[in-house]
């Protein structure tokens, strides 16, 4: 049985109306320095601009994977989306290495991000996602912002792009949870199935893609 689709939240539809961008923010070169070691992110953050946003980011990314600097993309998606917070840099090592303490890359670590990128592209979203949630699986990745990565090595066609996996993170769970019908549990693949499901329905009402209506429920919920 095929579940209706919830109503879109009375906050969200004037934004739908009328999309905006997300506003460029500033990062800080120097906090990220200690993953100059890994090949390619040195590159990859010197080619940032000073301030970032979804489509400075998502140019980033494409050219590291064109180049194929899988870490140098990674981290450029790191940078994004820890935004203005001072811990990213600590916790995107930690990822990579599975240590706080200046540890080597993990092999496991650059195996399944790459995985997820040749996942991502030849059978989509849902499978690259139940990929990172499952068997590849990375410690210290959960789908906060695993999703944000996934965004940006979907995004191809530019930040609207119709087949871009949109972010599923705590924020925009608890803005759901008190905005609409739709209630998600956090870490399920059928979950965030059904949210790219419920997107996409209420972003063809407004001639959006589920990425665009996923940007303005971002915004709301963060401020972002």
């Amino acid at each position: 049985m095929i579940e209706p689709t919830p109503p879109v939240p009375a906050l969200l539809a004037p934004l739908l109306e009328h999309p905006t961008d997300q506003r460029a923010f500033p990062w800080k070169r120097e906090h990220w320095s200690r993953l100059d070691r890994f090949g390619g992110v040195a590159k990859a953050l010197d080619a940032l601009p000073v301030t970032v946003d979804r489509e400075s980011t998502r140019i980033a990314v494409r050219s590291q994977l064109a180049s194929d600097h899988l870490l140098g993309a990674f981290v450029a998606a790191m940078v994004w989306g820890y935004g203005t917070t001072g811990y990213g840099p600590a916790r995107t090592e930690r990822v990579l290495t599975g240590s706080y303490s200046h540890g080597r890359l993990s092999p496991v670590v650059e195996a399944s991000l790459r995985q997820s990128v040749n996942i991502a592209r030849d059978e989509g979203s849902v499978a690259a996602y139940r990929h990172l949630n499952n068997e590849g699986h990375i410690p210290n990745l959960g789908p906060a912002f695993f999703t944000k990565w996934l965004y940006f090595i979907t995004a191809t066609a530019g930040v609207t792009d119709p087949e871009a996996a949109p972010i599923l993170d705590a924020q925009v769970i608890g803005w759901l949870r008190s905005h609409s019908e739709l209630r998600l549990q956090p870490g399920l693949t059928a979950d965030y199935e059904r949210y790219i499901v419920t997107l996409r329905a209420w972003g063809t009402r407004y001639d959006l893609s589920s990425a665009q209506v996923e940007r303005e429920i971002f915004g709301l919920a963060t401020g972002r």
